[in-house]
């Protein structure tokens, strides 16, 4: 075992010692600079020659980069841009060689790669010969092509350059998202007709098929910014010839945008991937087929009810003079009064009302929102709401109604899926502001049931007896 080791040891030392010989004998000091004289920003256009491929991409000064050899292609912008970084920053760490006899020895008689580059300004620029890495250090050789001299760059050159054709290609699926352009129209169909589609109006999205209901722009904002981001996977066929094979003929969804300039992108979603890790894709408006992640259509076939706007009510807090509220603990008001205080009214008498408390119910009716849209239209026996637990209705001035919420609670059944009726107590909400049935956490619900000693001020100043204020308030008709 000691003397494999210590012939092991030998081995390692003789190539370590071999390679610092050759870079003590052939090494010259040219005291940096890089190997080619060229920006980044000034690199018009980057060939990447090996021997089965040349790779070509180029751009317009200020313009996006385009792949143009083997086939035109978009190209992907970052890799572009790294690949002309790469090419300028490539630094001569040393010269191995002036005039080398032979070539084979640094990889550089058949070069792997060479790069060819032009700039804006025509200059002529030589090629790059890519050779081997060192066998020890990190270091690569490289030649230009007007010049016998081997030099030394880093060893990270030769995997930046390279390159392949998918590699540099563009895996942007639709364009919309960095052009700036904003999407008017956004239609989801799906593969049994169903569509829905949504329509921008102003600084919001409003459902106009197959509803016409209050929206969640911000849900309908999250699903055009899907489809924007969404990145290829992989490349499958440039020109399929039958694209029933990826599913593509009769897609389970198809998604489009409309832009302001009245330009249509769509992406089509076809069968699981043969790899059964994605999705097959295309644009509906050119012939390749890509892959996408489970995901990308997972975030966008969602249900109906998902696009529902979840806001329970909406009002402006600043033209409500009061409530009139019934739940379990029974029926009272809240009136402001004309110092801009509030009472609490019960039974034909007043009592100072703790601003604080008033102030907090206005912010949680004014701001409820449900987890989920159940049902719109809805039928209130379906959830309990046609004998709702909690009522309260908004008033304005003269306490003209502006609205009113009703809320219920009901054990949920083994049937619905608990093993004991009662394990769970499920809660639910509407309002006269449109027909929907929300569901909502146990959390919202219970600040909406408290009794009117929750808003009397500990220590209340007596006033004056008034006329009792009706309080009845009409179950929801739905």
């Amino acid at each position: 075992m000691k003397l494999r080791n210590t012939i092991i040891a030998l081995v390692l030392l003789a190539i370590v010692g071999g390679y610092a010989l050759v870079m003590y004998r052939y090494q010259v000091p040219v005291g940096g600079g890089t190997v080619l004289d060229v920006k980044s920003d000034e690199i018009k256009s980057v060939e990447l020659k090996t021997t089965d491929l040349d790779l070509m991409i180029e751009r317009d000064k200020g313009g996006t980069w385009k792949i143009v050899k083997p086939m035109a292609a978009d190209a992907d912008k970052f890799g572009c841009i790294n690949l002309a970084q790469a090419i300028a920053d490539a630094k001569v760490e040393s010269t191995v060689d002036e005039n080398p006899s032979d070539l084979e020895q640094f990889g550089l008689k058949n070069p792997a790669t060479t790069v060819y580059v032009t700039t804006f300004d025509g200059k002529p620029h030589p090629g790059i010969e890519v050779g081997k890495t060192t066998p020890v250090g990190f270091h690569a050789y490289v030649k230009t092509t007007d010049k016998p001299a081997v030099m030394l760059t880093a060893s990270s050159f030769p995997s930046g350059m390279s390159k392949k054709f998918n590699d540099l290609r563009s895996r942007e699926l639709m364009s919309f998202q960095t052009s700036g352009a904003k999407v008017n129209k956004l239609i989801l169909t799906h593969a049994d007709g169903k569509t829905l589609e949504f329509d921008r109006q102003g600084d919001h999205y409003q459902m106009v098929k197959p509803f016409n209901f209050p929206t969640d722009s911000t849900r309908v904002t999250e699903t055009i910014s899907t489809l924007g981001n969404a990145n290829a996977d992989s490349f499958v066929s440039d020109a399929p010839t039958n694209v029933a094979q990826y599913g593509l003929d009769k897609p389970q969804m198809t998604a489009a945008v409309i832009l302001d300039n009245g330009q249509q992108q769509s992406l089509l979603f076809g069968s699981k991937s043969s790899s059964g890790s994605g999705v097959y894709v295309r644009r509906g408006e050119s012939v390749p087929v890509y892959t996408v992640g489970d995901f990308e259509l997972n975030n966008l076939d969602v249900p109906l009810m998902e696009f529902h706007d979840k806001t329970v009510f909406d009002f402006d807090p600043a033209k409500v003079d009061g409530f009139d509220i019934t739940n379990s603990t029974g029926t009272f008001s809240l009136r402001k009064t004309s110092a801009g205080k509030w009472d609490v009214v019960q039974g034909g008498h007043r009592q100072n009302a703790d601003v604080t408390s008033v102030m907090r119910l206005m912010d949680r009716v004014q701001g409820l929102k449900g987890m989920g849209v159940l049902a719109d239209p809805m039928t209130p026996a379906d959830y309990g709401l046609e004998h709702p637990n909690v009522t309260i209705t908004v008033l304005g001035a003269n306490d003209k109604p502006i609205g009113t919420v009703w809320a219920s609670k009901r054990d949920l059944t083994p049937e619905e899926g608990y093993t004991k009726a009662g394990e769970r107590t499920a809660y639910y909400v509407t309002s006269s502001a449109g027909t929907a049935a929300f569901q909502i956490p146990g959390v919202s619900f219970l600040p909406l049931d408290k009794p009117p000693t929750n808003y009397i001020l500990a220590t209340p100043t007596p006033t004056s007896a008034s006329t009792p204020i009706a309080s009845a308030a009409p179950s929801p008709a739905k």
